[in-house]
């Protein structure tokens, strides 16, 4: 089985505005993210960013088709995932909570 035309574009999508820094124009707490030099404190540890990843993947819903149906949904998991990782960081964190938790199946490594 290979991976979905939509699917693929999905992920380069989320890759590229992670990697140019836009990645808060498209999350629900954008203004957070906003405020975080999020790729400077994931590229110190890589298994952080391996865990956006697999929150990102764990969260993809896809048709029979191989269309994605959540794209947004994923994005913005793996988004939170990030801001606790940079709020963990932060002097006077505020600690920002992920509303909801996530679950074990979200933080799979495969």
């Amino acid at each position: 089985m290979e991976l979905s035309t939509d699917f693929k574009r999905a992920l380069r999508l989320f890759v590229y505005y992670y990697t140019n820094g836009t990645l808060a124009y498209l999350v629900t707490d954008g203004h957070l993210l906003a405020e975080a030099d999020y790729m400077a404190k994931l590229a110190d540890q890589p298994s952080n960013m391996e865990q956006v990843f697999a929150i990102y993947t764990n969260n993809i819903k896809m048709d029979e088709n191989g269309k994605v149906l959540n794209q947004k949904h994923a994005i913005n998991r793996a988004a939170q995932y990030i801001i606790t990782v940079c709020d963990e960081n932060a002097e006077n964190a505020e600690n920002y909570k992920v509303i909801p938790e996530f679950e074990p199946w979200e933080m799979e490594l495969h």
